[in-house]
């Protein structure tokens, strides 16, 4: 998992310093990226039909994670912040892989 956010990472920032060329594909009615929902941190059911529209970065990983997650998490706010007014349509998701508590 670790190993797996680093690498992640490594990318990003790898990425960030070189221009880039995409060769996009329409993926218009695929059925790449089905629905699901989750609890959000109040606890109201959120789908992902909630962010249609929007670019979704799923991110996996623990709430006491001491180092990758938050950077991470941070490294996602800076890329937006990047994108500028285009940060706008990226919406980031942490998943938390805790077992459930009290």
């Amino acid at each position: 998992m670790v190993r797996t956010a680093l690498l992640f990472v490594v990318c990003i920032a790898v990425a960030a310093c070189q221009p880039q060329k995409f060769n996009g594909v329409d993926i218009t009615g695929s059925s790449i990226g089905p629905d699901f929902s989750l609890a959000d941190h109040t606890g109201t059911t959120r789908k992902l039909a909630d962010f249609r529209g929007k670019v979704v970065v799923l991110f996996f990983g623990f709430m006491n994670c001491p180092d990758v997650c938050p950077t991470t998490l941070s490294d996602m706010a800076a890329v937006k912040k990047k994108l500028g007014r285009d940060g706008d349509r990226v919406q980031v998701i942490f998943v938390t892989l805790d077992p459930r508590t009290g």
